[in-house]
């Protein structure tokens, strides 16, 4: 046995002396402070809630040598779990202790915030509420809503017992009736602001809409020039607005390629002719209102 000890003697002294070095080295090494975010998670019993809204994370203030406090840093936590299964309804303080989090040695907690957290036990209560449709902005240009209802007007809720009782009523969040382009059905989420525990059981309510489409006049801004000719030329205008009469569908396909102006000028020779009359091209299912301007001046070269 003792020979074994003592085989390669001189290596394991070097080995020894080099890792004290290196230990003495860390521990003396400039002592530096870090924030360290620990997440919380509260398990309360399973006919109970927490009714209160509670810190989801708790922060040590720690120092110690730099390369130790680098691994605590990059290190991923695991939750503190407050247990609470053995609770009654009630407040209940549950207070964090320096052993909440493993440091290695060398590494101090100097400070925990929040040092304790309140929670407000209540029970889990369930309940049937009425709900009312919320609305915002106009129908889409070319459109008609005829007519907008809840499927489904009451939805179930779960939450702390004192806040479900202060709830008469729930809006759903504001329809913005100008993305209604078509007759259907869409599910819409209820607005529960800000009410900590309280959360929908169940399917959403749903809203039936039934929209028609209108004509309307429309603007086609920066419509093409287009001169009919073999020279080279310059139009003033090169562009130009054109107001149509369509539906929302048909204004789909009044595209830059099928929507623009052109001035015939074929067989012409160089020079300035002003006043030129533009002749309009468009979908046949768009009705043209009105060219801004109507005519253009033309240089051929």
């Amino acid at each position: 046995m003792i020979e074994r000890l003592m085989a390669n003697a001189s290596l394991k002294a070097l080995s020894i002396l080099i890792a004290a070095v290196l230990w003495f080295v860390v521990l003396g090494s400039r002592n530096v402070e870090i924030a360290k975010e620990v997440p919380i998670e509260v398990v309360a019993p399973a006919d109970l809630i927490v009714a209160n809204e509670v810190p989801d994370k708790v922060s040590f203030r720690l120092a110690g040598p730099k390369a130790f406090l680098r691994n605590v840093l990059n290190r991923k936590e695991d939750p503190i779990r407050v247990n609470l299964t053995a609770a009654k309804p009630g407040l209940i303080t549950y207070r964090f202790f320096t052993d909440n989090i493993q440091v290695p040695l060398g590494v101090k907690v100097l400070s925990i915030n929040p040092t304790a957290i309140v929670v407000k036990l209540e029970v889990n209560r369930k309940k049937e509420i009425p709900v009312r449709l919320v609305m915002k902005g106009e129908a889409a240009a070319g459109h008609k809503i005829n007519s907008l209802e809840l499927l489904k007007n009451v939805v179930r809720i779960r939450g702390p017992e004192s806040r479900i009782d202060q709830i008469s009523e729930l809006p759903t969040v504001p329809l913005d009736i100008s993305t209604l382009e078509d007759s259907g059905e869409r599910d819409i989420a209820v607005d529960l602001g800000k009410i900590p525990g309280v959360v929908i059981e169940g399917e959403p309510p749903r809203v039936r809409f039934s929209v028609t489409q209108t004509f309307g006049t429309y603007k086609i801004r920066n419509a093409d020039v287009k001169v009919l000719t073999s020279r080279r030329f310059e139009a003033e205008p090169k562009e130009v607005t054109i107001l149509v009469r369509a539906s929302a569908e048909e204004l789909k396909n009044l595209t830059s390629s099928r929507t623009y102006v052109t001035v015939d000028l074929k067989n012409k020779g160089p020079g300035v002719y002003d006043q030129q009359s533009v002749t309009t091209h468009l979908p046949s299912t768009a009705k043209l209102i009105k060219v801004i301007p109507n005519k253009v001046k033309v240089t051929l070269y």
